[in-house]
């Protein structure tokens, strides 16, 4: 009974984690890890490389505080202010989880697949229930207060077919989001899973392209690609010719896509946003290309995260976040490292908690520094 009270909290802890970006609650988040710390810790070896992780990313969080305050002359410092409580957040997260699930590698990987299980599960009941009796079922309305039709509805295709077609959210609050918050539990699933695909990960990728966001398909076909490229043996086979063919098929269907959305629908949207801030960035001075130009009044936070991670963190600190990328590249190492290019292309960052728990994850299953007990509790 105390294995699966403690398997609740902690996919209810994931959940909180990964449901952050959309609804910022803390209370959520650290009351189900303070409910967490209820259970034994177990001590880590000291010559642990998860150690030098740590005192890594303490080192690059004050590193950034520090390189915001000294080289920038138009910090923002309510930005700044708001930053470095997320990161400094984040940073405890981190360190609790790399702590807490050290000896707890089975429980980390059961929470995973709940939680992915529950967020995929709440995405067809949306599907199937809306289709089946013309009522969307919104999970973020009680918290809204009212309903937001745009969050789920395909308003860029929607004069163009005689039926209304929707696109689940689950609990986030549009599809995109969903698409790139989900992908984190999925690239961690297939891992715990020893690299293998299973019917919940297939179904995940389902959803993602049936919910006709471009972020969530884009997310989606570079997964496949991905998990598939290790694989791939330069010969002429019946296996090769249907990936093959499989990855004309998407590409041409993500090009008409991209065609109907952007061009016959002429629906830019967050596209039009994220094209001026790069192009901001585009008609900086030298100077500031190359040493970032950190929390500015120019832009808020959002807009930039838009753009990517991988924007985002050259944009804030230039040739400063080089430490960062050493870093993700280190715990990314062997075959997660593909994985890598769709965590960056995301709007996912430093700032929010999935991505702290996306690397704490990574390193426990990929670099396996967990100990096995010899003796079960």
């Amino acid at each position: 009974m105390n294995e699966k009270i403690l398997t609740s909290i902690s996919t209810f802890f994931i959940i909180a984690v990964i449901y952050h970006i959309s609804y910022p609650s803390n209370i959520a988040v650290f009351g189900s890890l303070a409910l967490l710390l209820l259970y034994k810790i177990k001590p880590i070896p000291l010559k642990s490389n998860m150690i030098y992780i740590i005192i890594s990313f303490v080192g690059l969080f004050l590193f950034y505080a520090l390189l915001n305050l000294t080289i920038h002359t138009d910090v923002n410092a309510i930005l700044f202010d708001v930053s470095i409580k997320k990161v400094g957040l984040s940073l405890v997260l981190f360190i609790f989880i790399l702590v807490f699930y050290f000896h707890r590698k089975e429980l980390l990987i059961k929470s995973i697949n709940n939680v992915l299980f529950i967020l995929v599960g709440l995405w067809f009941m949306q599907l199937i229930v809306f289709y089946a009796t013309g009522e969307y079922v919104d999970l973020l309305e009680p918290i809204a207060g009212v309903e937001r039709a745009q969050r789920y509805q395909a308003y860029f295709i929607q004069s163009s077919l005689p039926f209304e077609v929707i696109r689940p959210t689950s609990i986030f609050i549009e599809p995109g989001t969903y698409g790139v918050n989900t992908v984190m539990l999925l690239m961690l699933s297939f891992i715990s899973n020893q690299n293998k695909l299973t019917k919940l990960h297939i179904m995940t990728i389902l959803s993602f392209y049936l919910s006709l966001s471009l972020f969530a398909i884009i997310v989606a076909t570079l997964f496949i690609i991905a998990i598939e490229l290790p694989r791939i043996k330069l010969k002429l086979n019946k296996k090769n010719i249907f990936l093959v063919f499989i990855l004309i098929i998407l590409v041409w269907l993500i090009s008409e896509y991209l065609y109907f959305r952007f061009v016959t629908e002429q629906n830019m949207g967050a596209i039009g946003l994220r094209n001026q801030i790069i192009d901001y960035w585009l008609s900086l001075g030298g100077i500031d290309l190359l040493l970032g130009v950190g929390h500015t009044t120019k832009w808020a936070g959002t807009q930039v995260s838009d753009a990517s991670f991988l924007f985002k963190i050259i944009f804030e600190f230039g040739i400063f976040s080089i430490p960062y990328f050493i870093l993700m590249i280190y715990i990314s190492w062997g075959r997660p490292i593909l994985f890598l290019p769709i965590m960056l292309l995301t709007k996912i960052n430093y700032q929010v908690y999935i991505i702290w728990f996306y690397f704490a994850a990574l390193f426990l299953l990929n670099c396996q520094v967990y100990i096995v007990e010899k003796v079960k509790e």
